[in-house]
């Protein structure tokens, strides 16, 4: 999380059993197409987790090996994985909610969407030095990686239409699909976007992650919808 150790570790320690709950709800609904979204605040919490430890190498002043393999870590899941596992998870709804045409478009933006991540986040795995983690003017992790050269990162890092990219990549295939409740979902991510741009520009990657680690127990009500229909037996 963007405000201290002791906070990111708090949200992990929440999000992670929370993401499990909401997998094994998914599962006792029978909705074993929603497992992946279900999973995604257990992921938000392993990210949590990861940047509570680079809190704690900046706090320590421990800028090697922690710091810097715990910003990868993050990273990882910032410019990768949600690229990555976003629309996937949509595209896994699409089979039980929408038609084999919409199917078909979702699975390679999905693909799409795999090799873009992994294409954005290798510059960094493999030039670690060119990441200086450090702790903004507003108080927020800020992991800078200005001295990247790579055409790829620094297009989606640093470009108008490179932000777009990447944002489209993660909130369209959300609005695409037809369950209405995965739609507002993709909305209320779209929404941290802009509020993270607006506010928190500098320091974004923090930021925003933090509030979609708060907005990923939305899932939670998504996979229990079949037990609020439920009438309750009296």
């Amino acid at each position: 999380m963007c405000f201290s150790a002791s906070a990111s570790f708090t949200a992990a320690a929440v999000l992670m059993p929370l993401g499990l709950y909401s997998a094994h709800i998914a599962r006792t609904n029978r909705q074993q197409e929603y497992v992946p979204l279900a999973l995604t605040p257990f992921f938000f919490g392993v990210q949590q987790f990861i940047e509570g430890l680079v809190w704690t190498g900046i706090d320590n002043g421990k800028v090697q090996p922690l710091t810097s393999l715990a910003s990868l870590g993050f990273l990882f899941f910032a410019y990768c994985f949600w690229m990555i596992w976003i629309p996937w998870s949509a595209w896994s709804i699409s089979r039980s909610t929408d038609g084999p045409a919409l199917q078909n478009r979702l699975r390679w933006v999905a693909i799409v969407a795999t090799v873009l991540g992994i294409a954005f986040y290798l510059p960094v795995l493999f030039n670690p030095p060119a990441l200086q983690p450090a702790v903004h003017s507003n108080g927020r992790l800020l992991y800078d990686v200005s001295n990247l050269k790579s055409i790829v990162h620094n297009f989606v890092n640093t470009e108008p239409v490179g932000e777009l990219l990447y944002w489209g990549f993660i909130v369209l295939p959300l609005l695409a699909v037809r369950d209405r409740a995965v739609k507002l979902f993709g909305v209320l991510i779209f929404v941290s976007i802009f509020l993270t741009w607006l506010t928190y520009s500098a320091t974004f990657n923090s930021v925003w992650c933090f509030y979609c680690a708060v907005l990923s127990i939305v899932v939670l009500w998504i996979v229990n919808r079949p037990r609020l229909r439920s009438p309750v037996a009296g």
